[in-house]
């Protein structure tokens, strides 16, 4: 009897232990559980703030782009100038840190035909245009990359397949390569696109100093208007000695790009990161002063003194602009981001955008 009551009372004991046990299996369980959801909670609401804070950085940026756009609408409200564009221009300089809330908002407006359009190098049936691709040969030269570049540039717009010889590349080039892609074969909608074409790749050291060298000197813009001309008041030394082939050794002198427009917004001048050349005195400041003397430059070869041929393709430069780039910068401690913004401008003032990104062109 006495073995029977120790029997059950060990029983009893075993019991209880696995009731103390299970219970405090339970209490760890419902801990677990109520530290994750909390966790959950506190990631939540973290990344709900962080996106509230991206939004509003976005829509401060988007505001910035439309004081641009305002600006841009009274240059041509007001007509300065004769209606031409140059860096005399108010839009031309930068839009000055603005305090918002918590963050600040800067700026500039760069013109976008104060570039060489790549995007020019293929006519209207998608094939290459050869005084343009002329052009970026020369532009290329310039700068001191192998011009026969140019070639993988013209077989990225046109819209055949076949290769051109030497150096060109088709997508039994791009199919190689790891990872594989093809070539677009048709206008490019960003200038960072050119660092998927063959030798300007951001994946080879050599070739992407190629791309940085080029890209303060060229444009990829809408071409479905027709092609956009070289606006000589805003082109760099380079575009302009890559017009044609008089004007080559003519670019330094005739050229009257100008940094200093940026030189309070680094971040400005950087992206297009050039030395200033110093218009010469016989140019004047006024913007209109370079257009009659390229108007002397006419394609009649009697025209151009000492030259014997067309100084440049018709309808290849001009002084107005439709296109500029905007890039605006929100400046917090909680976040920071780089928006561009692509702006058509019609001959109303009225502007519309062509592509947006942000922190990358």
């Amino acid at each position: 009897m006495r073995s029977i009551k120790l029997t059950q009372r060990n029983s009893k004991h075993r019991q209880y232990g696995v009731a103390v046990i299970t219970a405090l299996l339970v209490v760890a369980l419902g801990t677990i559980t109520i530290v994750s959801i909390i966790s959950r909670q506190q990631y939540s609401l973290v990344r709900e703030q962080n996106e509230g804070l991206i939004q509003a950085s976005r829509s401060l940026a988007v505001s910035g782009e439309r004081f641009g756009a305002a600006i841009l609408f009274r240059d041509i409200e007001q007509g300065d100038r004769e209606g031409t564009d140059s860096l005399e221009d108010d839009w031309a300089t930068t839009i000055p840190p603005i305090p918002v809330d918590n963050a600040t908002l800067q700026g500039c407006v760069v013109d976008m035909q104060g570039h060489f359009n790549l995007n020019n190098v293929v006519d209207a049936e998608g094939n290459a245009d050869e005084p343009y691709v002329d052009q970026l040969r020369r532009l290329l030269g310039e700068l001191g990359v192998d011009v026969t570049k140019a070639d993988a540039i013209v077989d990225w717009i046109d819209t055949n397949l076949d290769a051109t010889l030497p150096d060109g590349a088709e997508d039994d080039y791009y199919s190689g390569l790891t990872p594989s892609y093809r070539a677009a074969n048709a206008p490019m909608v960003s200038v960072s696109e050119l660092q998927l074409v063959k030798g300007f790749s951001s994946q080879v050291p050599e070739e992407y100093e190629d791309y940085k060298l080029l890209l303060p000197h060229i444009s990829a813009l809408p071409v479905t208007q027709g092609k956009t001309p070289v606006n000589v008041n805003t082109a760099t030394p380079q575009v302009l000695s890559a017009l044609s082939d008089f004007l080559q050794p003519l670019g330094s002198d005739l050229s009257r790009w100008d940094s200093s427009a940026y030189e309070d917004y680094p971040e400005c001048e950087n992206i297009f990161d050039l030395d200033a050349e110093e218009a010469p005195d016989s140019l004047g400041g006024d913007a209109k002063t370079f257009e009659p003397y390229l108007s002397t430059l006419d394609f009649d070869a009697e025209a151009a003194p000492g030259a014997g041929d067309e100084v440049a393709p018709a309808g290849s430069y001009g002084v107005t602009s439709n296109y500029f780039q905007i890039r605006i910068d929100v400046l917090s401690e909680a976040a920071s981001i780089s928006q561009y913004t692509l702006l058509e401008r019609n001959n109303e003032g009225k502007t519309r955008v062509v592509y947006r990104s942000r922190d990358t062109l």
